[in-house]
């Protein structure tokens, strides 16, 4: 192998959303894409300041990249059953791959993680010529970023934090760290990036082999507890090995997805931070992980919400945390960015950490309920945990609220929290009466029957003849799909089929489905097809018997998925190009759902719904 020069690093556009693949430790991550540029990472946690950051602003967010100097084709793809991303380029002179990963694995039952980035060039056809371009920008590119070259490698810091890259490979300082090296076939190259590092160390220290064999043990491991051999294999095992990603290990808080401020229009202001753990989200995605065998990590959920869930006093949830338990999560702009594609403004914190949103206690209770049988008996502190939480709404579920969906436009009835409000008040007199408390059963059912009878009543609309998204609305929402799968009517029932008919019409192109059309949320702009809601429709489909019609809307679905199989959490229903921050839990939660529920039904006789 030898050095060569290099010269200035030449612009480079935004990339597609779907361009992406991840790789983490479950602490953080990093956003790579198909031409090997880190273009997005936080270290040492998801939610803190980016070192990376190119996805939100081109000029001076900051990236990582390492490619061939001559043209190229580019494709990545994971090693099997891992987060380990491997990215081939195959040029004229030969073929180079680059293999990333962020090291942890298991010791005595602990998550071993390293806040390090191992990326390892190797020429497996021919000699080529590769290029380093590492340009840190840290503290979201607020601050000064000062790089000194050393003997390993190089160090960037702002004065409070610090990064080191680590490699044998020459580098010098122009404007941004470059380097360059030929590598005939079979020689490879280390690069090792660390968190909070004031010095660099010889490659040799970072044991990068070793970390890649017992990297790959983990994720192989882990997803070997999984017995799912169904129709959709391939994507629902990725799509566990992204939940399992987003899970911040120290805690147990599950991450909505490990960006912010990718857009849901291009150009669009409506751009948030989803660096947070939503109680609904975590709630949903352990339903998908514990049908898959995934006993650790519920548990681990669990623990994390009965320490820092709820407020025991009033038993009133905070509907979402910082991944170790913050509860003020002030929203701010960062206006030095452009935002992705000019998307304005980029944000930082979640103003909706304030909402009132009642939903959530029945999701919560739902989660409590459904892992019952899958752990141990029902334990004084969860039974605790769902009491308080069913007295809650059984004192405050005729009060309006903002929603599922977050709207700034004000508080209303909405149909499907007071259905959220009936999940909570029926689990819990389920639990009740199967633990031997008639005494809660009894006094929580006539509110139970109360609350079913006001959403018969005021969230049907006999004109529209469809449950609405609000008492005294005319327009329908996609939410009230999950009327039978919270078993609130059967699928079957006429009102839910009719409701079904006036969604297709009113909120989907075929299989894409949007949240809601017409209502004032006190947003600007406009957004794209929410993934969640078309998988939704899918398991309202087969629930129905519509298995034909279900199975087809489902493997259209899953085209919209990138090459790695990943999914962000709206899709552009005009170019069916990704939208919204990007791998989104909520989405690969509900694949995994749809998949199961309706390979389950494909397999059961024809006349069995």
């Amino acid at each position: 192998m030898r050095p060569v020069n290099s010269g200035m690093p030449e612009e480079r556009e935004y990339r597609r959303i779907s361009d992406y693949g991840i790789i983490g430790d479950m602490h953080s991550c990093a956003l790579i894409a198909s031409d090997s540029s880190i273009d997005w990472c936080c270290l040492p946690d998801f939610d803190s300041p980016s070192i990376f950051a190119a996805i939100l602003d081109k000029k001076i967010g900051g990236r990582f990249q390492i490619m061939p100097t001559l043209d190229f084709n580019s494709r990545h793809e994971y090693l099997k059953h891992t987060n380990i991303l491997k990215t081939s380029f195959l040029s004229p002179r030969g073929k180079i791959e680059i293999t990333d990963f962020m090291p942890c694995h298991l010791k005595y039952n602990q998550h071993i993680t390293f806040g390090e980035i191992h990326r390892k060039i190797t020429c497996t056809e021919g000699e080529e010529t590769i290029k380093i371009h590492f340009d840190p920008r840290l503290d979201y590119a607020r601050s000064e970023t000062k790089i000194t070259i050393s003997k390993y490698g190089c160090i960037a810091s702002d004065g409070e934090r610090s990064v080191s890259l680590s490699t044998d490979i020459p580098l010098h300082l122009n404007n941004v760290v470059l380097g360059s090296i030929s590598l005939s076939k079979g020689e490879s190259q280390f690069l090792v990036l660390k968190n909070g590092e004031k010095e660099t160390l010889s490659i040799e220290e970072y044991e990068s082999e070793e970390k890649l064999k017992r990297t790959t043990e983990f994720w192989q491991n882990w997803i070997g507890e999984d017995h799912y051999k169904g129709l959709w294999k391939e994507e629902v095992h990725r799509s566990e090995l992204v939940l399992k990603l987003l899970i911040y290990s120290p805690t147990g808080a599950i991450i909505a997805a490990p960006t912010t401020s990718l857009p849901e229009r291009v150009g669009g202001s409506r751009n948030w931070d989803y660096r947070f753990s939503w109680l609904r989200d975590s709630a949903f995605a352990l339903r998908a992980l514990v049908r898959l065998g995934h006993r650790y990590d519920a548990e681990a959920f669990f623990r994390w919400l009965t320490k820092s869930g709820y407020d025991r006093d009033g038993a009133e949830l905070k509907l979402m945390f910082g991944i170790k338990g913050e509860t003020e999560l002030l929203e701010k702009e960062l206006n030095h960015l452009e935002g992705y594609r000019q998307s304005k403004p980029v944000r930082i914190g979640n103003e909706a950490h304030e909402q009132f949103q009642l939903d959530v206690y029945g999701v919560v209770v739902d989660a409590i309920y459904l892992y019952r049988p899958h752990g141990e008996i029902m334990v004084q502190e969860r039974w605790t945990l769902l009491k308080s939480l069913v007295d809650f709404v059984s004192r405050n579920w005729e009060k309006p609220d903002n929603s599922i969906w977050e709207v700034r436009g004000g508080r209303r009835h909405f149909v499907y929290s007071k259905l959220m409000c009936w999940v909570a008040m029926d689990r819990g007199v389920r639990v009740a009466r199967e633990i031997g408390f008639e005494e809660d059963a009894d006094r929580w059912k006539p509110i139970r029957d109360k609350i079913k009878a006001e959403i018969l009543a005021k969230g049907w609309n006999p004109k529209k003849r469809a449950f609405v998204q609000y008492y005294g609305s005319n327009q329908v929402d996609a939410s009230i799909l999950m009327m039978p799968l919270v078993h609130f009517l059967p699928a079957t029932d006429e009102r839910f089929v009719s409701t079904v008919d006036r969604i297709r019409e009113d909120l989907a192109t075929d299989h894409l489905v949007h949240r809601y059309k017409g209502y004032d949320d006190g947003l600007e702009g406009r957004e794209g097809a929410f993934a969640l809601c078309s998988f939704w429709l899918v398991d309202a489909l087969t629930l129905t018997g519509k298995l034909d019609e279900a199975k087809r809307l489902f493997e259209k679905l899953l085209k919209h998925g990138n090459s790695l199989g990943l999914f962000s959490e709206e899709i552009d229903e005009e170019s069916g190009e990704l939208l919204g921050n990007f791998p989104q839990s909520f989405t690969h939660m509900v694949l995994i759902n749809s998949a199961l529920k309706l390979d389950r039904a494909l397999r059961e006789p024809r006349d069995r719904t």
